[in-house]
């Protein structure tokens, strides 16, 4: 049986959906996986997908591209009218999906949304879609991403290019950006406090700036108001070649954001940053990461901008404070002195 998975619009949802693919994989499905132009490089690094579809701009050659693919079953993964209409009109004959956004009529099975969802792990919504489905599920929902040796070395070059020395001193990113809205990011200014605090406490520390290119007018302000000591390093790179430059980073201090989950897809920990999202929902998962969350009376909100002008769920969180949670991580991992990373 083929079965297409339509992939989230999101980078890090679509990490988080690496199982749902492994699920379908093991149980005997060919996975065609149908994504949007940009993800490609991605959805090629996660096991079980044989076929990789395009979402093209025009709907007719894309519905024509899933009606050649074949599938007898569409796993929706995305809760968008659009999403589930693509399937619906390429024919499918199964196709899985939340009754949202009066799509009710073009799924086949359609789900109810649960109560509370935002509250739970997005994983959750991904395996009722599964059990719809009669899909096995997998025997843990952590993603986990092998990178080919050869984009593990492009990684280590664009490094090295860099003035980077990866496997001496400890290679932390920091990662200020986050797509879906201001109110997920963290101060840039403190970004760049914190990469002048990593260096005083621990001289042996190579921090560098992580950005794609929407954050590369952040990454800039970062990188000159932290002495321009530190480079930017991404927003030139696909996705493939960022997930080979993250894989060589000891540690990553980022929002909540599709980079924090591509790294721990990876094996990198993270110290995640978290305000108007819910951390139940959306952490990195695997073991190893640390999480700071202030947990305040307004949040989590889901707001791409904060409603009350002040974004003290995220301001509230020091500098000090995620100094401190780096530094003690990365003791953990690589101590003082300590010999070089595995990666």
């Amino acid at each position: 049986m083929r079965s297409l998975v339509v992939c989230p619009n999101w980078v890090g949802d679509l990490v988080m959906a690496a199982p749902v693919i492994r699920a379908l994989a093991d149980a005997g499905r060919q996975v065609v996986a149908l994504a949007k132009p940009g993800l490609r490089p991605l959805a090629g690094l996660l096991a079980g997908i044989s076929t990789t579809l395009d979402r093209l701009p025009d709907d007719r050659d894309t519905i024509e591209a899933i009606r050649a693919a074949g599938c007898a079953e569409a796993v929706i993964l995305p809760n968008s009218f659009h999403s589930a209409w693509l399937p619906f009109r390429a024919g499918i004959p199964r196709r899985a999906g939340y009754r949202t956004q009066l799509r009710a009529p073009l799924l086949d099975p359609g789900l109810p949304l649960p109560r509370g969802r935002r509250r739970r792990p997005q994983i959750a919504d991904y395996a009722e879609l599964l059990t719809a489905l009669g899909v096995p599920l997998p025997p843990d929902w952590v993603p986990r991403i092998e990178l080919p040796a050869s984009l593990a070395e492009r990684g280590r070059e664009r490094l090295e290019r860099a003035r980077l020395r990866p496997g001496e001193g400890p290679l932390v990113g920091l990662f200020p950006g986050a797509e879906a809205g201001p109110a997920k990011r963290w101060p840039w200014r403190r970004y760049a406090a914190l990469a002048r605090e990593l260096r005083r406490a621990r001289p042996d520390v190579q921090p560098l700036i992580v950005a794609g290119p929407k954050e590369l007018w952040m990454a800039v302000r970062v990188h000159e108001e932290s002495g321009k000591l530190h480079p930017v390093i991404g927003p030139e790179l696909d996705l493939a070649g960022l997930a080979g430059v993250l894989a060589h980073l000891d540690l990553l201090v980022t929002n909540d954001s599709g980079p924090m989950h591509l790294a721990a897809a990876l094996g990198v920990p993270c110290v995640a940053l978290f305000g108007p999202t819910d951390p139940r929902r959306t952490a990195p998962a695997g073991d190893g990461h640390r999480v700071l969350y202030l947990d305040r009376w307004c949040s989590p909100c889901f707001y791409r901008r904060c409603p009350f002008l002040h974004h003290n769920c995220l301001r509230g969180l020091t500098v000090e404070r995620v100094r401190d949670t780096a530094l003690a991580r990365l003791a953990e991992i690589r101590p003082p002195g300590g010999g070089g990373a595995g990666t």
